[in-house]
């Protein structure tokens, strides 16, 4: 998405674009919030800049609102928290279109023992066990998760985490599957034992949705 971004907004404005986003998104996740922020030397009314951009970007990456920012701000460092959902639809057969934005299996999650998993990882903690290998090259592993929930909506059971940055390929189901219980999740991260733990979920039910500043 970067690189479709700074080839159509320098293309837009005449001059080479870099932009700074909040959060990764990486091959398969989705976001309806991320936020990026770029220079630019074009004199460009902001109220006409929003339908510009919209129409150099592809159908699939749109902008949904724009704002003149003090030069200093940077979308990844200055953000305080970032919220993503993960999305998985219950049911029998699969769907090629609901499937591209969530997680299609099975009925049967247990979300009551997903949700009691979900609150003794809330709070500041060495995450390494559950990075990808997509994340070896973080400088720490330490987050704060500020809050982790899993409820059930019908057919859908939506996971939220809140924290203040997230690791590659952080999310899991395992508690749900019957695959660990939530007291060995949370023996395999104090102990840094990644071994312990099965892969990540697929990418395509993770979404960014919100940064906070």
């Amino acid at each position: 998405m970067q690189g479709v971004l700074e080839e159509r907004f320098s293309r837009l404005l005449g001059e080479s674009i870099r932009v700074v986003g909040a959060g990764r998104t990486d091959a398969g996740v989705h976001a309806t919030g991320q936020v990026v922020n770029f220079k630019t030397t074009r004199p460009v009314p902001r109220e006409r800049l929003l339908d510009a951009l919209n129409r150099a970007l592809p159908r699939d990456v749109k902008v949904q609102s724009c704002e003149e920012v003090e030069e200093n701000f940077h979308a990844r460092r200055d953000a305080r928290s970032r919220t993503y959902r993960y999305t998985v639809i219950e049911r029998k057969c699969p769907s090629p279109i609901l499937g591209r934005y969530a997680l299609i299996q099975p009925p049967g999650l247990a979300v009551e023992k997903m949700e009691e998993a979900a609150g003794r990882l809330v709070g500041v903690r060495d995450f390494w066990a559950l990075q990808g290998g997509g994340a070896d090259g973080v400088k720490s592993t330490v987050r704060e998760l500020i809050r982790l929930e899993c409820r059930r909506e019908g057919d859908r059971v939506v996971i939220t985490g809140v924290a203040n940055a997230f690791l590659y390929q952080m999310m899991m189901l395992a508690v749900g599957r019957g695959e660990l219980t939530g007291a060995e999740v949370v023996r395999a991260v104090s102990c840094g034992e990644r071994k312990m733990l099965p892969g990540p979920a697929a990418a395509c039910g993770l979404c960014l949705v919100e940064v906070s500043y």
